[in-house]
Parts: structure tokens; sequence; C-alpha cells
């Protein structure tokens, strides 16, 4: 595991790649869909454990900022 995560690191220092959707883009797709359905409050605090490389904060955030500018 140290591993692989070290190479995601490297390969996202080197060239920017954020690397592998590890549950799939879909997976990702459809917990945004969730949140904007529930109405949650863009102010809330989001707590990411265990979703993989990071991948879905970096789509929350994208989506935030195109809600709010």
């Amino acid at each position: 595991w140290d591993a692989a995560y070290e190479r995601e690191l490297q390969t996202f220092e080197d060239i920017g790649d954020a690397g592998e959707i590890w549950f799939g883009e879909e997976s990702m797709a459809r917990v945004v869909r969730w949140l904007e359905k529930q109405k949650i409050p863009l102010d809330s605090p989001v707590l990411d454990i265990g979703t993989g490389n990071g991948l879905l904060l970096i789509e929350l955030v994208g989506i935030l900022q195109s809600w709010c500018f």
C-alpha cells in the first residue's frame, strides 16, 4: 500500500495527474448527485475517509466553485 501511494503521489508531483478514480466515475457522480439532492448547505464540513485518492473532494470543490461564481 505504501509503495502504491508513493507512486501516485510522485506521478501527481511530476505531471499533475491525480491518478485513477478508485471507485469509478459513476460512483463519484452518484455521491455528488446525492449531495445535491439532499440540499446540503454549501458551508457544511466534509470528512473524506476511505474514498480513494481525494478526487471526490477535488470534484466537490469544482462544483462548489461553479455554484458560487
